[in-house]
């Protein structure tokens, strides 16, 4: 093995889950003592949302096509560079109610407010995203042990999984995306942003097998009910 596909892989194959949310949460707690520019940003993703409506609807209400969303803004980064957090938030929701509570633009405004890390750049904690859910009334857990993601994922209706896209490089960087259960069956959306769920498979794991070429590998998976 070259000495830059060690170091590559260091992270994703070295580094403890647990150290990865810990790490994303030190972000999350800089970036609140950071001024936010959620006011301005509201105004634009308000007035932008309506662009991508067509595309919602046809995706029977989830959002799948994240690199449509250059318009919108997240923190100093745009939506479709660091709105996956958000994003499958936003799909969980839609899962668990069959409409959104809350539109997109003030579900990012919220995080920008807490959760957001380096300002978008890092997308957003993964703890931000059960401590939201726990806020508004659901029931919540999330594990960082991959050998649970199985047993976890099936008493949970709606799953937020955040994964290494490659677990032998970290340049490939860390994307995260709801999964919803069909008659015991997963299908996981937003994956490639292109528009097109990944699914169904029987099982939390057959699943992330089927992620990029069987690249994926799990950090944390939410479990979420009513």
């Amino acid at each position: 093995m070259s000495l830059n596909r060690m170091l590559f892989s260091f992270i994703p194959q070295r580094i403890n889950n647990r150290t990865i949310i810990v790490f994303y949460e030190l972000l999350r707690g800089i970036q609140k003592l950071m001024r936010s520019q959620w006011k301005k940003n509201l105004s634009i993703n308000r007035q932008n949302f309506s662009n991508h409506a067509d595309a919602v609807s046809r995706s029977h209400g989830y959002i799948e096509d994240q690199n449509n969303y250059t318009d919108m803004v997240y923190g100093k980064a745009t939506m479709q560079f660091s709105g996956c957090e958000v994003f499958a938030v936003y799909n969980a929701l839609y899962s668990l109610l069959e409409h959104p509570f809350m539109d997109l633009p003030d579900l990012i405004a919220h995080f920008e407010k807490d959760g957001m890390a380096l300002n978008g750049k890092f997308g957003t904690a993964p703890k931000a995203l059960k401590d939201f859910m726990e806020s508004q009334g659901f029931h919540v857990l999330l594990s960082t042990k991959e050998k649970d993601f199985d047993t976890l994922s099936k008493a949970y209706p709606s799953l937020i999984l955040t994964m290494y896209n490659d677990r032998n490089d970290i340049r490939k960087e860390i994307h995260t995306v709801h999964i919803s259960k069909a008659d015991d069956m997963y299908i996981a959306h937003n994956v490639y942003c292109n528009g097109k769920t990944v699914g169904p498979y029987p099982s939390l794991s057959v699943l992330i097998q089927n992620i990029n070429g069987g690249k994926a590998k799990g950090i944390s998976l939410i479990g979420i009910q009513k």
